[in-house]
């Protein structure tokens, strides 16, 4: 509730961390009286409020405080060169080159990275001490480091990216909340030089040789094929992982698997423990060596929140055992949840660290419960005294299947609206395949264990323990691959509000902890079954009047996505790409969309064949029903696009695949759409072009409604753009600047055709490459509007005008 209220509350009701201490020392104090005078439960009251206090001062000091040599001091907001001196924290991790993709317009490389402590920065040939933890991300492969190692660095130093659209991942955040505020890139390998060897005794160096010789044993052992997966799922290694991969699994609700969690750190200590003990070995050295390998197991695999949780359950359970006292499952998982909120408060907010605890206290609140699995009354265990061993082996793996169905039904059940939340995904084939899988994985995870550890003493053992674990991890892959293609396995949606969440979970906990609250399961059920109602209607519920049309300007870096929400409730995309990855560009056009409680596109225009338009447009077509896509009669010429079709065939096909209309539009023609009041007319290109490339038959397409017009030009340049211009002046009171306001888009003649009111420049960071075009309509009155700095660009036209609002202040 501390860290909550500082997150949420803090910046208006908390002046600062003094604050939190000073009502944390007179709660405690005012605790302290109230016991002296029996007054013992509003003294609890007070102890509460001053932990409440506690919270918050921690989390306060961990989200805010700076120091005065901190690295972000010398960061600007947009990466600049740099030279600085730091030390390796953290094992360096590949990442192989993707696959190529017609729809990425600049091929991606191979990429290294790893975690720096800075400790000089350069400044002219004055070096500046300074402190503070950064990713370090190198375009290339890096060999021969490890942690401890002193490094020369010359790169890019700039601030963590802010979220620029609603809905997106907040990158930035989740950096911060491990104490990193800036970004650090390089763009070979060679700007990275070792200028001190870290030493033979350094821990992380050590532990860091741990995890190379697993990692090494596990590509030996395991093979090329299951070998990335077995890293993902013993060392926590996704690096390796095929995009494709980590879609099936995220597509299935499985990805939980390639987490390290409770089940290898359980599973580890397990084994150690019957090994011992198949040994003879006295209890308390089977304890000692127990938490001493489960110790090592959580520092080589990083201590990351689930890890942290399991080795916290399973060393406290051993602690319960030395004791002789019996472990409370609740008890032992509040414990785990103290720590990592003692290690990091911000990790209270990561949907991560939220998914781990809840799935284990799901199955904790079954099993207490006896819903996973009963004690069997006494007929039961006379019939089974009767049977065969046969029959009772039989029996008992039915069981102990339909226990892991029900743990995995209930499990999916309750997390399904935090997973909704976080992810817009809801994945019914989870619950389905996993009991399937299981045990696979579990043996896998097994076999995996043992070459790392008696695999370097007994090579014959680990050559077969290798083909355990391979054999078990194609079938877990190949499942999860066929599931994810199911007609029915997995859908997405908008994500229920975070009110809607604090209420359904704060519910469920406090039924949980109070007896009496836990009233008849039928009324439960119907309660929660009302609430699960309220939060799709709320989800699903447009925004937008039906005396408003809403056109927001994404910000997609260089590229261009502009939505348009309209006043019948019909959405329409202008665009939908940008110049890097197509995954990231379809991500921040459903994360904006999902935010608006938006499932249906009415129909998407495409203005011309450049894939920065355009490369987004797949991943759409994944995850929402689209009604048609619209594109010039030039899209697919070779004459147009010099003779390269291959981006937009690819896209072709896509949109077959998905089975979307795809129709023709040229000059004079209106789109069609619910409400009257609003004209949609196609101004450019001619029905059979104009000479020169693609972009100079952009579709330039006008959109009219309560007498205010958007102009969209996509990359219309000469010489489209001279035949636009000899067309009567039109007046206009939003502009997308064309070609993301390039010079050769002939910013001042065009500027005087339309006056705009404001000019919105889509594109990267690079400001100054539209200064030109800035000037230019800027001295027509336009206000210029860049997201880059602004971020989402959000105009509603109504009966009052128009209003405008930026995303980022």
């Amino acid at each position: 509730m501390g860290i909550s209220a500082d997150r949420f509350l803090g910046d208006w009701l908390i002046s600062g961390p003094l604050t939190w201490w000073l009502i944390a020392v007179v709660a405690t104090s005012a605790a302290m009286t109230l016991l002296n005078f029996g007054r013992s439960q509003i003294s609890m009251v007070a102890l509460l409020l001053a932990v409440v206090a506690l919270g918050g001062a921690w989390h306060h000091f961990r989200w805010n405080t700076i120091g005065q040599d901190e690295l972000v001091r010398f960061a600007p907001a947009v990466a600049t060169p740099v030279c600085l001196e730091a030390i390796v924290t953290s094992p360096l991790q590949h990442s192989p080159a993707p696959p190529s993709n017609p729809l990425r317009a600049i091929p991606a490389d191979s990429q290294s990275q790893l975690l720096v402590e800075v400790t000089r920065i350069r400044d002219g040939t004055n070096w500046h001490d300074t402190s503070g933890e950064t990713r370090l991300r190198i375009n290339g492969t890096l060999r021969e480091i490890s942690p401890g190692d002193r490094i020369i660095v010359f790169g890019q130093l700039g601030k963590s990216r802010p979220v620029l659209n609603p809905g997106q991942y907040d990158y930035a955040a989740a950096e911060r909340s491990g104490g990193r505020l800036c970004e650090l890139f390089t763009g070979s390998p060679e700007c990275v030089t070792v200028v001190q060897n870290g030493g033979s005794f350094s821990p992380g160096r050590w532990l860091a040789a741990i995890g190379n010789r697993c990692q090494a044993q596990i590509a030996r052992y395991v093979g090329s094929s299951s070998g990335p997966i077995a890293q993902a799922l013993l060392l926590g290694t996704r690096s390796e992982l095929s995009d494709d991969t980590l879609k099936s699994f995220m597509k299935t609700g499985t990805i939980h698997l390639l987490v390290v969690s409770g089940l290898h750190v359980g599973l580890l200590a397990g084994a150690v423990w019957l090994l011992l003990g198949a040994f003879q070995v006295s209890q308390r050295w089977c304890l000692v060596l127990s938490a001493a390998l489960v110790i090592l197991y959580a520092a080589v695999v990083g201590a990351g929140p689930p890890v942290v949780r399991a080795s916290v359950l399973v060393l406290t359970t051993l602690l319960a055992i030395a004791g002789s006292r019996r472990a409370s499952a609740i008890n032992l998982l509040a414990a785990s949840a103290l720590v990592v909120l003692a290690l990091s408060p911000s990790e209270l907010f990561r949907g991560g660290t939220q998914l781990s605890f809840l799935g284990v206290a799901v199955v904790v609140g079954c099993a207490k419960t006896g819903l996973i699995q009963g004690t069997p009354d006494p007929l039961q265990r006379m019939i089974a005294s009767y049977m065969s061993w046969q029959e009772l082996t039989i029996r008992w793996l039915a069981s102990r299947f339909k226990s892991l169905a029900i743990a995995s039904f209930l499990v999916w059940l309750f997390v399904a609206p935090l997973v909704l939340y976080h992810f817009n995904i809801i994945s019914p084939s989870g619950f389905l395949i996993t009991p399937v899988l299981w045990p696979f994985v579990a043996l896998a995870l097994i076999a995996g264990l043992g070459i790392c550890t008696v695999g370097f003493v007994f090579p014959p053992v680990a050559w077969l323990l290798g083909k355990i674990c391979g054999a078990c991890l194609y079938v877990t892959e190949g499942t999860v691959a066929w599931a994810s293609q199911l007609p029915a396995g997995h859908t997405y949606a908008p994500g229920p509000t975070l009110w809607w969440l604090a209420v359904f979970y704060g519910a469920l906990g406090l039924i949980a902890i109070f007896p009496q609250l836990q009233v008849h399961r039928k009324l439960l059920v119907a309660a929660a079954a009302l609430w699960v109602a309220v939060g799709f209607g709320v989800s699903a519920w447009q925004a937008t009047r039906s005396d408003e049309l809403r056109c927001t300007f994404l910000a997609v870096g260089h590229g261009t996505c502009v939505v348009l929400e309209l006043p019948g409730g019909q959405t329409m995309l202008y665009d939908a790409g940008s110049l890097g990855s197509p995954e990231s560009a379809a991500n921040t056009v459903s994360g904006f969309l999902w935010s608006r409680g938006i499932t249906h596109i009415d129909a998407i225009v495409v203005s011309h064949a450049d894939v920065d338009h355009y490369n987004g447009v797949p991943g759409l077509l994944e995850r929402f029903e689209v009604g048609a896509i619209y594109v010039s009669p030039l899209m697919f010429d070779p004459w147009a696009n010099d003779g390269d079709l291959t981006a937009p065939n690819l896209l072709k096909q896509k949109v077959l695949e998905a089975d979307v209309p795809l129709r023709e539009v040229w000059m004079n023609d209106r789109l069609s759409v619910a409400n009257t009041a609003v004209t949609i007319e196609i101004l450019h290109p001619p029905r059979y072009g104009v000479p020169g490339r693609d972009n100079a038959n952009s579709i330039l397409l006008s959109v009219e409604f309560s007498g205010a017009r958007i102009l969209l030009p996509g990359d219309l340049e000469s010489p489209g753009i001279e035949t636009v211009m000899a067309e009567p002046p039109l007046d206009t009171d939003i502009l997308l600047a064309p070609h993301h306001g390039s010079r050769f888009s002939d910013p001042p003649g065009f500027a005087a055709w339309c006056s705009p009111e404001w000019a919105v420049m889509s594109g990267g960071s690079s400001i100054d490459a539209t200064s030109f075009a800035s000037t230019s309509y800027r001295t027509e009155g336009a206000e210029i509007l860049h997201t880059a700095q602004t971020g989402a660009v959000e105009f509603v036209i109504g009966p009052g005008g128009i209003s405008q609002r930026n995303y980022l202040p």
